[in-house]
């Protein structure tokens, strides 16, 4: 497959900017059609729906749970016109989804912090994110305390309901919470109604990192008069192996990207939120399967304002030759400074294809600068800490002959150097970036130890830093025949430095809705 020019893609671009394309396909007849019955109200508005605002993620699982417990006939093609139309009509600004991305990205390892009171009456039972990615007027807000209670009456008695008079506290607290936190009526999504939207078409730059392969980049294309979009590209992993990428893409409330692409055989899923401007997109991209396993995405447009979006790899080993590649658009080099020497230096259609030579026993950043733009790679030769990412992270037994597969989940090590104070783990020290190293794992307390988790719980192979666990269902090999959890330490080590994060294995998920 030939990546298109620099020339041909700008024959092929349109502007950065489209109109809305929130009345297309009948969205609102369609709207009315299918849900007019049910959903009284005038002509230009439907009880219920009318005092709502939603991802597309949160429209998708509303008009699901209307098939599903209320014999809606929607087809496939009627319930993706309805998610866009909805979305796009009634959706999030992106100042007001900006806070809870991760939920919708599906980032493993996320602690929430919500408050107390927010965390007992609605986030017990799933996110906190899930809430925060609703807008509701006070009255809908009461409404869906109702619908709880109609849907899963035994949530009064449950912990942290049966303990207290769960409805009137409800009523008469979490509500006006709720309304004034999440309201219906925002600055916001005013702004962002009449703001002109970008246009996901055209040709872009990436950089990613790929479950068992690690930092890559690459630039696609984005084609089509309408909905889904034709996506065609190349993913370059660090050896320079290049891997053809194509897949559909469709874009909800003028900013919400959401792709389904095949890279080597492999289906991956992108959820990303592009810019005002339409110069970047990003948010993260995993596998169709296992959306444990992925990375952080980013794209920059081709031909628009210079944007450095990393190097690759972001570290490199002191004491010898390295060829890294400067990842960007518009990215004219003007200087390098660190600890290297320039060797060559050449453009490509990926940004700057940089030859460096690196001074032994070099340890820090190398600032890459251009007209507008700046960005760094490391050069280490011994490292003073190294930390695993994500510090916690949870996986789930599954398999077995169960409906069920395993939830693996995925770390790599950053190393880092002690900053001005001389202290490893201070404020200061400095991140050189992510860095090959060995995994194994350990009991993460006596507790742990005492049930064998390390030998029941499952493996993590050594070279990828992906943890698969163990089969579902009873062991009678343990203790009271439990099945195969565990809480265990992960471990990184390289160049005799170690870090090291908490993994717990638990049980299987039997309900995994769009938005958790």
């Amino acid at each position: 497959m030939r990546i298109p020019t620099m020339m041909a893609a700008a024959a092929l671009a349109v502007s950065a900017f489209i109109a809305p394309a929130s009345a297309e396909d009948g969205g609102a007849e369609l709207l009315v059609r299918l849900c007019g019955d049910c959903h009284s109200g005038k002509a230009d508005s439907l009880s219920r729906i009318d005092g709502q605002r939603k991802t597309p993620e949160g429209w998708l699982m509303t008009i699901v749970r209307m098939r599903l417990f209320h014999n809606v006939d929607v087809t496939t093609d009627e319930q993706q016109k309805l998610v866009r139309y909805l979305s796009d009509t009634q959706g999030l600004a992106p100042a007001e989804a900006a806070g809870y991305r991760y939920i919708l990205e599906r980032e493993p390892g996320v602690v929430e912090d919500f408050d107390q009171q927010m965390t007992e009456f609605c986030a017990r039972c799933h996110s906190g994110a899930r809430v925060a990615l609703q807008r509701r007027t006070e009255e809908e807000w009461a409404l869906h305390i109702d619908f709880h209670l109609g849907q899963w009456p035994t949530t009064e008695y449950q912990a942290l309901g049966r303990d207290r008079e769960w409805y009137k506290l409800a009523m008469t607290e979490i509500v006006p919470q709720l309304a004034e936190a999440y309201p219906f009526e925002t600055a916001a999504w005013t702004a962002w109604t009449a703001a002109r939207k970008p246009d996901a078409r055209g040709e872009w730059i990436f950089i990613t990192r790929l479950p068992g392969i690690g930092e890559t980049y690459g630039r696609f294309t984005v084609s089509g008069e309408a909905q889904p979009y034709t996506v065609i590209g190349s993913v370059v992993g660090q050896n320079g192996v290049w891997t053809p990428m194509q897949g559909k893409l469709h874009v909800y409330t003028g900013y919400e990207w959401r792709g389904s692409v095949n890279i080597g055989g492999e289906s991956f899923k992108q959820v990303l939120a592009m810019s005002a401007d339409g110069s970047v997109t990003s948010g993260r991209q995993f596998f169709t399967a296992e959306d444990a396993l992925g990375g952080r995405f980013t794209a920059a447009r081709v031909g628009g304002r210079p944007i450095a979006l990393g190097v690759v790899p972001s570290t490199v080993a002191a004491g010898r030759q390295a060829r890294v590649q400067v990842v960007g658009t518009n990215v004219r080099l003007s200087s390098i400074g660190g600890a290297v020497t320039p060797v060559n230096a050449g453009y490509n259609q990926y940004g700057v294809d940089l030859t460096v030579n690196t001074t032994a026993r070099a340890n820090g950043l190398v600032r890459v600068v251009g007209d507008g733009w700046n960005t760094t790679f490391g050069v280490y030769s011994a490292l003073d800490s190294i930390k695993v990412e994500p510090p916690f992270n949870i996986a789930r037994v599954g398999g077995g002959g169960g409906r069920t597969d395993k939830v693996k989940a995925m770390f790599q090590a950053v190393g880092y150097l002690a900053g001005p104070d001389g202290r490893s783990g201070t404020a200061d020290d400095i991140r050189i970036g992510e860095v090959p190293a060995r995994w194994s794992v350990e009991p993460f307390d006596e507790v742990a130890d005492e049930l064998e988790d390390v030998r029941y719980a499952g493996a993590i192979d050594g070279a990828t830093g992906i943890f698969t666990p163990a089969v579902a269902g009873p062991n009678p090999e343990r203790p009271f025949s439990t099945n195969n959890a565990g809480n265990l330490r992960i471990v990184a080590t390289t160049g005799g430095t170690s870090g090291s994060g908490q993994l717990i294995v638990t049980v299987q998920r039997w309900n995994d809705p769009p938005i958790r």
